[in-house]
């Protein structure tokens, strides 16, 4: 076997590969042996079909199939041979050869690029200190209260923080599209789970009064087709109902498992699920910081056949999540996903590598402790934990999860962290606090 590389535009190889013909003929004419045993064809006899007319009637179709094996497996030989690692499938189309005794086809594919991880000296990372005051405590109960609310039917217009029940029809341009239609749906004014505008234009209706609400899609709205387009909503009001807060008593305790100690053992709980979201996102935004350097400072070409694969990964989930089908090109709708996708494949990519050049390694108490870590927020921890010990590919992902864990912290190891103070709420809630000041 014969091999010539071509290096093209980036990443992109161009490989020449040349076989003799006999590498085929041989196991061609092994399969058509062994098919004048075992093939049955009218007005012969089994074990009893001339050559002949076993390469009449299945000649081209063995040819092909051990052709197209011996493509497959040449070409995997090829980039062995010559070191290569191939990102995606390759291209392959047969070159035109007037040597009978040669095969000969050209496979084109990316590789992946050659990286050699930067250093972090001379980086610096923010890290947040955050204090939960009781402040913080009591704007936390009282939106456990809200969550917890219930609604009695009254006879009035609608207010803030009522709970309109509604039927909607929406049209744009005199026309239906998808998703246009509401029946009984539960809105409650303020919490904007409308578009805008919508809540504000049922403010003041009561039950059975309809109103007609002229409104416009958000330019990021996630239905693409209605983005940035006027829209007009027919609403009738089928019911107001208010809401009525839970008091704070040892019953309402008891609903998040605490059954002794009052109001002050009751708030400690509360404090304490605080601290663990708080230790989340603290460690959540600091892990971006370093991702978004290793990016920054790792000047890395991300091949485009892995790019488009994680772009249409990313567009078939988010179709499933909000059960939407494919609309017109696809190509179009993956290309919505190309910078996000082309920051995935960059970092697995230095990720990767700096794992294997730091042999960063996770253990498997590491990753059971992990497990354990998220199964504690569960109500029966170990079915959770069962659930993913007993899934290769769920243990797969805790251990990239804890692989990327100890990639951040030997990046901090390796900068330079200050501390910044924040108020729980500044740090939680950063756009509301913003919109508030």
């Amino acid at each position: 076997m014969q091999v010539s590389i071509e290096t093209k535009e980036g990443l992109e190889r161009e490989m020449l590969v040349e076989f003799p013909t006999s590498d085929i003929n041989g196991e061609v004419n092994s399969r058509l042996q062994s098919l004048t045993k075992t093939a049955k064809i009218n007005g012969f006899r089994p074990g009893k079909i001339p050559m002949s007319v076993i390469k009449k009637r299945y000649g081209g179709h063995v040819e092909a199939e051990v052709l197209n094996e011996k493509l497959q497996q040449s070409y995997f030989e090829a980039v062995n041979q010559e070191k290569l690692k191939p990102a995606g499938q390759p291209t392959i189309d047969m070159v035109d050869n007037d040597d009978k005794n040669i095969v000969k086809y050209k496979a084109v594919f990316e590789v992946y690029p050659e990286i050699t991880p930067a250093s972090f000296d001379g980086q610096a990372f923010e890290k947040a200190n955050v204090t939960i005051g009781e402040e913080d405590i009591d704007s936390t109960v009282e939106n456990i209260r809200k969550q917890n609310q219930t609604f009695t039917d009254v006879d009035r217009g609608a207010e803030e923080g009522d709970q309109v029940v509604v039927d909607f029809v929406g049209t744009i341009d005199g026309e239906a599209f998808k998703g246009n239609e509401g029946k009984q749906v539960p809105v409650t004014i303020g919490q904007g789970q409308m578009i805008e505008g919508f809540e504000e234009g049922i403010k003041g209706a009561k039950a059975g009064d309809e109103k007609t609400l002229n409104l416009k899609f958000p330019e990021d709205y996630h239905y693409k087709d209605v983005a940035g387009k006027n829209v007009d909503f027919a609403v009738t009001v089928s019911a107001v109902k208010e809401a009525t807060l839970p008091e704070l008593n040892d019953e309402f305790f008891t609903k998040f498992g605490v059954s002794e100690g009052g109001n002050d053992a009751f708030r400690a709980e509360v404090k304490k699920n605080m601290q663990l979201e708080l230790d989340k996102a603290i460690d959540a935004k600091l892990k971006n910081q370093v991702m978004d350097t290793i990016i920054e400072i790792n000047d890395v070409i991300a091949p485009k056949a892995l790019v488009e694969e994680e772009a249409k990964n990313m567009a078939e989930q988010m179709q499933s999540q909000y059960q939407m089908q494919t609309q017109g090109d696809s190509q179009l709708q993956t290309s919505l996903f190309e910078d996000q996708a082309t920051r995935r494949v960059t970092l697995g990519m230095i990720l990767a590598e700096l794992v294997k050049v730091n042999e960063i390694t996770a253990t498997p108490e590491l990753v059971k402790e992990k497990i354990n870590e998220m199964a504690e927020s569960y109500e029966n921890p170990q079915e959770v934990m069962d659930y993913y010990m007993s899934h290769k590919e769920k243990l797969a992902e805790i251990e990239s999860f804890v692989l990327e864990e100890k990639i951040v912290d030997w990046a901090c190891e390796q900068a330079t962290i200050a501390e910044k103070d924040f108020s729980f709420t500044e740090f939680m809630n950063p756009k509301k606090d913003e919109e508030e000041a």
